[in-house]
Parts: C-alpha cells; sequence; structure tokens
C-alpha cells in the first residue's frame, strides 16, 4: 500500500487575513480566533476538510492555525476580490435575524456553485446564535446525507464541516439518481422529513438542492419544490439568470450570491468516486433475507400477480430465452427470463401488439446489483442492495447495515457492481 505524505505548515495570520485551503486537510488552531464555514474557532479547535473540497480561512485576529496537509492538498492565499465569504456569511445572518419562528431556506444553484458550503455556513451561524438547524439533502444524484438515489435528513448539533460527514436522522428512498423522472416522489419525502424536522424542534429548515436549473422542467421543479416545503427565503448562487426568475416567480426573499473566482471543481470522475464511496459507506454490512411474499413491494414488477397461462402466446417471440414466469400489471406484463438477453426491438412490438400493452424483459442475473431501500418500523429506509433473488420462492436476499424486521422493500432503476460502481440506470432491472 502505498503510502500518502503528509506535510504540516504554519499559517501566521494577520485580523483579517484570508487563506483557502484545499483539502483533505486538517486545521488546528494554535492561538487567536479565525472562521471557517462560518464557524469560529478558538484555541485547540480542530477543523476537517475533505477531498475535493475548498474552503476559506478568515483570521478574525491574530491567530496562528496549524494545517496538516497531503500530497493533494494545497494552501492559497486569497483577497476579499475573489472570495465572497463575508458577503455569505452576512447574508447567513441576515436570514436567521429575519426568521421569527421557525422558517424554511432553500439553496439553489448550477453544479459546483458552492451549495453544500453555504448550507454548511447557515448551518453554523444558526449553531452560533443558539438555534437548532435542521439540513434536508436534496440532491439525489450527489447525495451527501445518504447514499445516491435517496434523500436525508440531519440536524447537526456541532459545528459542520462537510454535510457529507453528518449522520442521518431519517433518508427516504428515491430511487432514481436523476430527479426528472421521480419529482412528485421527491417533493413528497422532503415534506415529509421537514414535518420530522420541526417535531425535533427544528428552529431553521435548510434544503440544499441538485444542480438542475436550466430549463422549463427544472424551473417548475424547483418552484413547486419551494411551494410545497412553503420555504421563506431562497438563496441562488452563481447564476443571475436563476435568481432573476425566482425572484419574479417566488413570494419570499431571495438572495443572489456570487460564486468564488477560486474553488475546488469536482471531475466526473470525482463524482462518480464520490457516490461510489457513498454507496459503500452506507451499503456495507452483513446479508439478510427477506420474504417478498410478508412485505409491501415497490419498484418491481413482482408487486403484480402470476400470468403463466401468457407463457403459450408469447413463447414463440422467445425462443432461446427459458422464461421463468410471467407477471401481470395494469396495462402490460413482466416477462422474466433465465439469463440476462436483450430482445430485439421488433419482438418487443410484436410481443406488445399481442398482448395489447407493455412489455418489461427482465432477467435473475440483470436483477442481481439492484440498489433497494428496506424500510424499517420507524420508517427509516435502510440502503440496500440485491444480492440474490428466488423468483419463484420470492425470498431475497439483501447486502444492508440494517437488521430489520422489515415493513416494505423499494427497488431501483440504478445497477451497482460488488465494489458499488454504477453499471446501469434507467431501466426496470426486477
Amino acid at each position: 500500500m502505498r503510502s500518502t505524505l503528509m506535510v504540516r505548515m504554519r499559517l501566521d495570520m494577520n485580523a483579517g487575513d484570508l487563506v483557502r485551503v484545499f483539502g483533505p486537510a486538517v486545521l488546528k488552531v494554535e492561538s487567536g480566533r479565525v472562521s471557517v464555514l462560518g464557524a469560529e474557532l478558538s484555541r485547540d479547535n480542530v477543523f476537517s476538510i475533505g477531498r475535493s473540497r475548498s474552503y476559506v480561512v478568515k483570521s478574525l485576529e491574530l491567530s496562528t492555525v496549524d494545517v496538516e496537509l497531503s500530497e493533494a492538498s494545497r494552501v492559497e492565499v486569497s483577497s476579499p476580490e475573489e472570495e465572497p465569504y463575508d458577503e455569505w456569511v452576512e447574508v447567513a445572518d441576515s436570514i436567521i435575524s429575519s426568521c421569527y419562528g421557525p422558517c424554511t431556506v432553500m439553496v439553489l444553484g448550477p453544479v459546483d456553485a458552492g451549495k453544500s458550503s453555504f448550507a454548511a455556513i447557515l448551518a453554523n451561524r444558526s449553531l452560533a446564535s443558539g438555534l437548532r438547524p435542521a439540513i434536508i439533502d436534496a440532491d439525489v444524484g450527489q447525495a451527501d446525507i445518504g447514499p445516491p438515489g435517496f434523500v436525508g435528513l440531519a440536524m447537526p448539533s456541532t459545528w459542520v464541516s462537510w454535510i457529507r460527514e453528518l449522520e442521518p436522522l431519517m433518508l427516504k428512498f428515491i430511487g432514481s439518481i436523476e430527479p426528472s423522472p421521480l419529482i412528485g416522489r421527491i417533493i413528497a419525502s422532503c415534506v415529509e422529513l421537514k414535518s420530522m424536522a420541526l417535531k425535533e424542534g427544528a428552529d431553521i429548515v435548510i434544503v440544499d438542492t441538485d444542480g438542475w436549473v436550466e430549463g422549463w422542467s427544472a424551473l417548475e421543479y424547483k418552484i413547486d419544490l419551494a411551494k410545497a416545503l412553503e420555504v421563506d427565503h431562497a438563496v441562488v448562487i452563481g447564476y443571475d439568470d436563476l435568481s432573476n426568475y425566482f425572484s419574479k416567480s417566488f413570494p419570499g426573499s431571495v438572495y443572489s450570491l456570487v460564486r468564488p473566482m477560486v474553488q475546488a471543481v469536482r471531475s466526473p470522475e470525482d463524482r462518480r468516486r464520490l457516490r461510489q464511496d457513498n454507496y459503500r459507506r452506507f451499503i456495507e454490512g452483513d446479508i439478510v433475507e427477506v420474504d417478498l411474499n410478508k412485505v409491501a413491494v415497490q419498484g418491481s414488477c413482482l408487486s403484480g400477480y402470476e400470468a403463466k397461462n401468457l407463457l403459450a402466446h408469447i413463447t414463440p417471440e422467445l425462443e432461446d430465452a427459458r422464461v421463468i414466469n410471467v407477471i401481470k400489471y395494469p396495462g402490460g406484463i413482466c416477462i422474466y427470463i433465465e439469463s440476462d438477453k436483450s430482445l430485439p426491438p421488433q419482438t418487443l412490438k410484436e410481443l406488445q401488439k399481442k398482448i395489447g400493452g407493455e412489455v418489461i424483459v427482465v432477467s435473475e442475473e440483470s436483477a442481481i446489483g439492484t440498489l433497494a431501500a428496506l424500510r424499517d418500523e420507524k420508517d427509516f429506509d435502510c440502503p440496500a442492495v440485491l444480492v440474490g433473488i428466488d423468483l419463484e420462492s420470492r425470498k431475497a436476499k439483501f447486502k444492508t447495515k440494517c437488521r430489520g424486521p422489515f415493513k416494505l422493500v423499494s427497488f431501483s432503476r440504478v445497477k451497482l457492481s460488488e465494489d458499488y460502481k454504477e453499471l446501469s440506470r434507467g431501466r426496470i432491472l426486477l
């Protein structure tokens, strides 16, 4: 195993000095007082910066900070002209001061605008003001509080250095890592999470959204989400056109923030690695068996009923594929075959015409690796992955950290490899 070279450096900072630290890095205040993500740190306080993240450190007085860096880390001197840090903190404080009773804030902007960083600043400033913040992570594609395909709720009680490091109070399964196919499910889940946050005593609910902000469907989704959550304040980062649109269509307060001129930008490979790491973090565990006859099942043809009487009608079109079962649902059928074999489009059209409805072909082989959720008795959607299934007995095996008992099994349209890489998405897998 290759060792990582760690380097220590000492930052002697005057009041008002700004530096940007690119992670992974660990900061320790030796003397004085500094601000990071809105958290005010003093002697012996420690703050971590994750890989693919970069944060501004502002000295509030004469200070000395010890920084531990790896080979991939660096420190750059910054200036107020390129760092809107003070403006971000001032807007966070302004929002907090205007919250009379529990309020809800939605953070919007394109990919890599700094939405999660501002959500952390708002949470940290709320904690400093004696308020109890709640964060709803509504980004199903690049989820932090849960794995991709889920929306999550966390209620931090100490400084937030990265939303990804928060422990979820509740997870709700969406089943897609793209918001567009399941907008209604995302909105309903976020409303449910907000209700839980308020019951838990949240003073401010912060909704961190995804980077899908262009096109009519995206705009309608964000407006509908704000409406359903009864959002009081919208914060738009790094996109003036979006800010202008919200100012004219959203009845609450809209704040427009510029994005930092210099920041860590995640490549597509970085994003894939972060998703893979989060799948592993929430799923890697033991194997549990679930009898699908005894629980509700969603996102799968198995919710239908057996229709083996249709075998005689469909067998000619499936010459080489051994048919295991046929499941009928309103408006169509699912044909389960032994091996993962794609049928020619013309064959599917002929089958659809013959049965007068949709035809979905799935196999035991293609089902293995399907991202799933096992809902426990507290309505927590436990992340899981399907590792085995007997379609005749309807017994399924899942890898998960949860023990059960479970009352609902939900399947996604995302398939993962054994090491949690995304293999496919967007089609029915089971």
